[in-house]
């Protein structure tokens, strides 16, 4: 490599997991105005406000005793998931496919007779013999066409905006439940069992919100900080890049954990090769707006989540983050986190009032209770599986390693991954370079 200090571009997690790691001289660039990427929290009149959920599902011991040890400390809840779904008109346990009971006895019957015939039955051969092309058929060969229909399908063509026939089979990958017969017999039955899915548990601050971990994330980080700058262009083949400031930094290696999609108009603006800029640009994505609203408690369903499958609800997801830890709201009042997905541009005042108008509507809160309604957008919130997604992400891939850039994180990785994959992800490409 050539000489020079390693450039990270992007603060949050991956690009802060990374600083800590390295060794030798870095520089950390950050288009926001303070560390974290999106792992940041604000406060308005006595509400804490996550930019959207984050939740800790910690697997890796070396990342949980980072986490339990250091960075939170005394500052950790540890929290048994309580999520929901709302369709046809009654409330279930999430997951779906683990809690039948409850639903239509028609709906039931539909699910579990799909189930059967597409994982034991002769009408789902074909798809358990071949390989499957698309999610549409991921959740048919391993859920039935009961599931598929009731749940499945609606929600994930809600939550990704394309039907499913669309999305890859690789869309989901560990983070959608595959019950056994018996696990859904007994949710239908309505007895018990163990927790399903990746975040059955998990931890979160105590105090601060999120932000306390990315606060203490950044104070072990090694590099020089510059917030409120951002890349404008990378010149590949000469190891450089333009900052927002004007300056030019000529880097050893860089650590890409912005947008991957991002690379096409920054290689256009310096220079490349054009393979990586068109593969780039076939990389999609899904924004999020949420609708964050500060409510006087009013009762009605409990839940940290709930999902809602069905067309005649816009969101897809309704948060609420006082129920996981009451003090992220001012006592007497509740607060929650309504998620719309869009490709595009949104009428961002038609979802706030879309949003109140739900929540009054299911019995969350009253329209005399709201105290405050906001909406805020991330433009890049979740990757779009697509059918071109693999292979023009592999491609813009191999094509940075060969010019010593290193992409870490969900977006630099262009994939659907939790905080702690955000965080080892960083940790790997720092110990790629020093190794």
């Amino acid at each position: 490599m050539p000489p020079g200090p390693t450039l990270i571009a992007g603060g949050g997690l991956a690009g802060l997991a990374c600083s800590r790691e390295l060794r030798g001289p870095s520089i950390l660039v950050e288009a926001s105005d303070r560390l974290g990427g999106l792992v940041r929290t604000d406060e308005t009149e006595g509400f804490l406000f996550d930019w959207t959920g984050h939740w800790l599902h910690l697997r890796d011991p070396g990342i949980r005793a980072l986490v339990e040890e250091r960075w939170l400390k005394d500052n950790l809840l540890v929290v048994a998931r309580r999520a929901r779904i709302y369709s046809e008109s009654r409330w279930t346990d999430f997951p779906y496919q683990h809690n039948l009971r409850g639903l239509p006895p028609e709906t039931i019957r539909d699910c579990l007779v799909g189930y059967v015939q597409a994982t034991l039955g002769e009408e789902g051969r074909a798809l358990r013999e071949r390989p499957l092309r698309n999610a549409a058929e991921f959740i048919e060969r391993h859920l039935g066409p009961g599931f598929a229909r009731h749940f499945l399908t609606p929600y994930n063509e809600k939550l990704y905006c394309v039907p499913c026939e669309e999305l890859s089979p690789e869309w989901g990958g560990r983070f959608i439940p595959r019950p056994s017969l018996d696990e859904v017999v007994r949710g239908a039955l309505g007895l018990p069992q163990s927790a399903a899915g990746y975040n059955a548990v998990f931890v979160y601050p105590r105090e601060g919100g999120i932000e306390s971990l990315s606060r203490a994330l950044a104070k072990e980080a090694t590099s020089e900080v510059r917030l409120g700058t951002r890349l404008v262009a990378l010149d590949l083949p000469r190891r450089r890049a333009r900052l927002s400031s004007g300056e030019e930094i000529a880097y050893r290696a860089l650590v890409f954990t912005a947008p991957l999609s991002a690379v096409a108009p920054l290689v256009e603006a310096g220079a490349g090769p054009q393979p990586i800029v068109e593969a780039a640009r076939k990389l999609r994505s899904v924004s999020v707006t949420t609708v964050e609203i500060g409510a006087d408690e009013s009762g009605g369903e409990r839940f940290h989540w709930a999902y809602f499958p069905e067309p005649r609800y816009r969101f897809y997801r309704i948060g609420s983050p006082s129920e996981v830890n009451p003090r992220l709201a001012p006592r007497g009042a509740r607060s929650f986190a309504v998620e719309f997905a869009h490709r595009g541009p949104v009428d961002a005042a038609a979802l706030v009032e879309n949003a109140v108008a739900a929540l009054c509507e299911l019995g969350l809160a009253e329209r005399s209770g709201i105290r405050f309604a906001r909406a805020r957008t991330i433009p890049v919130a979740y990757v779009l599986f697509d059918a071109e997604h693999a292979a023009a992400r592999d491609e813009v891939l191999a094509g940075l390693r060969k010019h010593d850039v290193v992409a870490a994180g969900r977006y630099g990785r262009w994939e659907y991954s939790s905080m702690e994959d955000a965080l080892l992800s960083g940790r790997e490409a720092a110990r790629a370079l020093s190794g």
